[in-house]
């Protein structure tokens, strides 16, 4: 029978009893680690976490929240409700460009490519102000993990 079976069905590699199990944990663990990074990303207002945070330009004339951090590349996205107001940032390095205007029922987003500390106002409401603060990130990610090995016991045929 086995003579039968190794004339019609070749694998390229032949599993010893318990290797499919390792096969199958190592599908499970890559299927988790994919669902969790997945589950993980994070679009909050004011907090570090997502790639795009919130401010709110208020009718009560307050930028909300006043004080944001974030990281490189990532973005923030400025709410303005009802009554009109703009960003303007201070002159430093690296800062994106204001957002100039009267702007009312809109939402405009910046993205900010360098570490630093980028204070901005409203220059119809001057006491409007708010701070957007980018650092690097504090645990740099480790490497993708090499790909495992074959199990131990995965046999190539011999060509035929």
């Amino acid at each position: 029978m086995a003579d039968l079976v190794r004339r019609t069905y070749r694998p390229s590699y032949i599993l010893l009893p318990g290797q499919l199990m390792v096969t199958k944990q190592w599908i499970a663990l890559v299927t988790l680690a994919a669902g969790i990074v997945a589950c993980s990303s994070d679009s909050n207002t004011g907090t570090v976490g997502g790639s795009t945070n919130v401010v709110q330009a208020t009718a009560g004339l307050a930028f909300t929240p006043a004080v944001i951090s974030i990281h490189p590349g990532d973005s923030v996205t400025w709410q303005f409700a009802s009554v009109g107001h703009n960003v303007t940032f201070d002159a430093v390095t690296g800062v994106p460009a204001s957002i100039l205007g009267t702007n009312a029922n809109v939402n405009i987003t910046r993205t900010f490519a360098n570490a630093g500390t980028y204070t901005y106002h409203c220059t119809i409401h001057p006491s409007m102000t708010g701070t957007v603060t980018v650092t690097a990130s504090d645990v740099s990610s480790p490497p993708p993990a090499p790909p495992p090995p074959p199990p131990a016991g995965y046999l190539r045929h011999p060509a035929a």
